[in-house]
């Protein structure tokens, strides 16, 4: 195999790659707001956290 060829195969190679990685962080950002508007609604949501702590409080 020439330099070129071998060349050309990593350029490739390196291309796929990067679309590889770029659609699995566009994949981990999703679940990432996924996973935040969950927090969110157990925070601030009907039964939420917040209000469980009110009761154990009292207030």
């Amino acid at each position: 195999m020439s330099p070129d060829e071998t060349a050309t195969k990593l350029a490739v190679h390196e291309t796929a790659c990067a679309e590889r990685w770029k659609q699995a962080m566009d994949g981990l950002s999703r679940i990432e707001l996924v996973l935040g508007a969950i927090v969110l609604l157990l925070l601030v949501g009907e039964g939420s956290v917040v209000q469980v702590l009110r009761q154990q409080i009292g207030g």
